[in-house]
């Protein structure tokens, strides 16, 4: 046991004092427990109805602070006007408008004068993020429209659309916001107890209501934390946030390609660029006899093959080779570096009201840019079956 004891390193041990910390903090001497009646519970409120509580009660202020310094909005760099600026913003911006009418229903409840005054939730004034999220939800849609725009000259208007959604819609923000904490403990204000219902529409263009779930919470938050970005930081925060957190994830985009007859849309599309109307010839073929055979096609326009596509028929092969073609004219896409986005010249226009971090100048200086040269306008797309 001496041997063992001898090997073993002295643990420094090292005391913490509370005194040097002057940002949110208070000492433990003076911690009074105002709301507690008596000291050392909770009020007969939070006991009687957990599920209100738990919607009501203001954001922790260590939960607000890790959440900005993940978002760069929080830094041991700010000033403490500026502190408490990104602080009060965050607050609103992780605060659900649902959480009005989970108040209207605490205030209804029957209570005595000193019952009310112990949740001062309940004379509060609440302000909630749908603004912010009507200006953050602009914000992501010019950005993610504007560099698929660029990337893909020849994608349709809707499929453009579809991109826009996929990348920059409530699924992808919601597992964003998860993942960068917008969901954790003590950060947002809603309603919990599952009176609240958002409406949504239907694939058929009619609408339905559906309950409030945690997901369209965080979705609604991180638009408004992002327009929380533009305000404090300037455009080049929130178009280095969308690159990072958005446009950098990995989607099957060729499966939002959808076409009823691709061989007609093919043959218009050859017509409006003026090439040689498109031809199906046979490259392969085994089994024809059998019950399972193969058939491997090409469609070609002239001599140049657009695309190829395998099937247990010759017109399944055909469908599938105009399929292919459309793919790859409408999926070729121009290196990153190859364009500049129009919002890298609003940069100046829109600075920001405090000073950009450290952790975001790099990004930003290697994408911003003083002029703009616009693309040649393309010519109008195809538009099968419509009157157009």
């Amino acid at each position: 046991m001496r041997a063992f004891a001898s090997v073993v390193p002295h643990v420094t041990r090292r005391t913490f004092s509370s005194a040097n910390i002057t940002r949110n903090a208070t000492p433990v001497s003076d911690l009074v427990l105002e709301r507690d009646a008596p000291h050392g519970h909770l009020p007969s409120f939070v006991r009687s109805h957990p599920a209100l509580w738990a919607s009501i009660k203001t954001q922790m202020p260590s939960a607000i602070a890790t959440l900005g310094a993940r978002f760069h909005l929080i830094s041991p760099q700010i000033t403490d006007e500026e502190y408490a600026r990104r602080s009060a913003l965050l607050r609103v911006a992780c605060t659900h408008p649902s959480v009005l009418s989970v108040q209207q229903t605490a205030s209804s409840l029957p209570m005595s004068l000193q019952e009310r005054q112990q949740v001062r939730e309940l004379q509060e004034t609440i302000q909630h993020n749908a603004q912010l999220s009507t200006i953050g939800n602009s914000l992501l849609g010019l950005l993610t429209s504007e560099y698929f725009h660029l990337k893909y000259p020849h994608l349709p208007t809707r499929v453009l659309k579809a991109f826009v959604s996929a990348y920059a819609g409530p699924s992808t923000l919601a597992d964003v916001g998860a993942e960068l904490g917008v969901l954790a403990q003590g950060v947002q204000r809603w309603d919990r107890t599952g009176a609240s219902s958002i409406t949504r529409r239907t694939p058929r263009g009619g609408t339905t209501s559906v309950p409030l779930l945690s997901k369209d919470v965080a979705a609604q938050s991180v638009r408004a934390i992002v327009a929380v970005l533009f305000q404090e930081l300037g455009m080049p925060a929130v178009r280095g946030f969308v690159h990072s957190h958005l446009l950098s994830r990995r989607l099957d985009l060729a499966s939002l390609l959808k076409f009823r007859d691709p061989k007609r849309v093919l043959s218009s599309t050859c017509k409006k660029y003026g090439k040689p109307a498109p031809q199906s010839r046979m490259l392969a073929e085994t089994g024809r006899l059998s019950i399972h055979p193969v058939f491997v096609v090409g469609v070609y326009s002239g001599a140049i093959q657009l695309g190829e596509g395998t099937g247990s028929s010759i017109r399944m092969a055909e469908f599938r080779a105009a399929e292919d073609a459309l793919r790859r004219l409408y999926l070729s896409e121009l290196p990153d570096g190859s364009f500049t986005l129009p919002s890298t010249t609003l940069d100046a226009s829109f600075p920001g009201l405090g000073t950009l971090p450290h952790s975001l100048q790099r990004a930003v200086a290697s994408t911003s840019s003083s002029s703009y040269v616009p693309q040649p306008l393309g010519r109008s797309e195809v538009l099968h079956e419509s009157r157009g």
